[in-house]
């Protein structure tokens, strides 16, 4: 299912047949940014400061 389809809106047939053939490359990079920005999330948790000296 295309993030279009899956929208509930038709897809295009072009860009479903992109999709059937290198795979929904758009969602894929959407997905490794979400992972990036909580990764980053993690990282630079600024939360916990240290206290001053």
């Amino acid at each position: 299912m295309t993030t279009a389809q899956s929208a509930g809106r038709p897809g295009s047939p072009i860009y479903d047949q992109l999709v059937e053939e290198q795979g929904d490359v758009l969602n894929e990079a959407r997905e490794l940014a979400e992972q990036t920005r909580e990764t980053a999330d993690q990282v630079l948790d600024w939360d916990e400061r240290p206290e001053p000296s």
